[in-house]
């Protein structure tokens, strides 16, 4: 099933600004989230809804959106960020737990609340970091796609201790948070005191610690590692498109590795102009095959195109050839059009056969 656009979800203009998508995003929320909306279907529109926002919302995904429809937004997850604010919902209406971070806590979100119930916060997935980087193609390169090798410099798990950060392999519990991975202190607010509990800084989360700190890792169970990478990139992947790559990036201190991000950067073309699936040429032609009428061979990303020259044809024309554009994103087999206008070659010298037909030409 096609996806619905992404305006006609949250129900606002391709114009709105991000105030009114913001809003009309939380009246949709409160509408479909699943412990409010029990109805069939609630549940994949409370989805649809979210999924919407997350590219709206942001500048360069909605940007994206906005120039190649879904396919232009392929290279974002918006479940890959770190950090970013989760939607809770309170009394029905949903708020953003990051402002109340931002507000009261110097805008970090690692935290678990402790408010005297006797609750335990519990060890959380550290989760490894993502790393980006900028890939420069030529035109031709990205119109027709492929695969790619670059050398990428990451953290791996450790050769010797295979990522225990342990000689011996083994671990044992953190002495200073009792293994649960957060350590405790008390926060001042407007409500009063309030237990809060952290990372602890001893295990970094973990909950454990090496039994004997590994000598070539120094405990940290990671080692620095540059790769060669192969990377595909898709035919007609356009400028400023990210590429998601999982678990291509770093490794954490548990194990788990981030993603690798490639941002696209293309090489501009001497001879077409891209816009959006459609591409942009000039082609000059000779003063009589404008006048007379004739056919021309002209360059296309793929072939040299035969393009018919009506007789009386004004410089400035342009012709559209579909089908010889860029490659559409997502559509195997597809392209959009090129576009040529026509530029009339004149000459700036002229033999004295020449000038002497024009001039009988101009007596005509």
């Amino acid at each position: 099933m096609d996806k619905r656009d992404y305006y006609e979800v949250l129900g606002v203009n391709k114009d709105s600004k991000k105030e009114d998508i913001k809003k009309a995003y939380r009246k949709l929320v409160k509408k479909y989230h699943p412990d409010v909306n029990k109805e069939d279907g609630a549940e994949e529109k409370f989805k649809e809804v979210q999924e919407a926002y997350e590219v709206l919302s942001d500048d360069t995904k909605r940007q994206a959106y906005d120039q190649y429809g879904h396919a232009g937004t392929q290279g974002f997850d918006p479940r890959s960020g770190n950090g970013g604010g989760y939607e809770y919902s309170y009394g029905g209406a949903p708020f953003d737990m990051g402002d109340i971070f931002n507000t009261f806590f110097g805008g970090s979100n690692n935290f678990g609340f402790d408010f005297g119930f006797g609750q335990q916060a519990q060890k959380q997935s550290l989760g490894g970091e993502n790393i980006r980087y900028r890939m420069k193609f030529t035109f031709r390169e990205a119109m027709d796609g492929g695969e790619f090798t670059i050398k990428v410099k990451r953290n791996v798990k450790c050769s010797k201790c295979n990522g225990s950060g342990s000689d011996t392999g083994k671990r044992k519990s953190c002495d200073e948070c009792k293994g649960t991975g957060r350590s405790r202190r008390i926060q001042n607010s407007f409500l009063g005191q309030i237990s809060v509990m952290s990372q602890c800084t001893k295990c970094g989360g973990m909950g454990s610690i090496p039994e004997q700190v590994c000598s070539k890792c120094n405990g940290t169970g990671l080692e620095s590692k540059t790769e060669n990478v192969k990377i595909r990139i898709p035919a007609g992947a356009y400028d400023g498109m990210v590429l998601r790559f999982r678990e291509g990036g770093n490794a954490s201190l548990d194990g788990e590795y981030g993603d690798l991000f490639i941002e696209v950067e293309v090489e501009p073309s001497e001879k077409f102009d891209r816009r959006g699936n459609d591409l942009y040429s000039v082609e000059s032609i000779p003063i009589h095959t404008a006048v007379l009428g004739g056919k021309v061979y002209i360059e296309s990303i793929t072939k040299d195109v035969k393009l018919k020259i009506p007789s009386g044809t004004q410089p400035g024309t342009i012709f559209r050839v579909k089908g010889e554009g860029a490659p559409i994103l997502g559509k195997d087999g597809y392209r959009g059009d090129l576009y040529v206008r026509i530029d009339v070659d004149i000459p700036k010298r002229l033999t004295k056969e020449q000038k002497r037909l024009w001039e009988e030409l101009g007596e005509v």
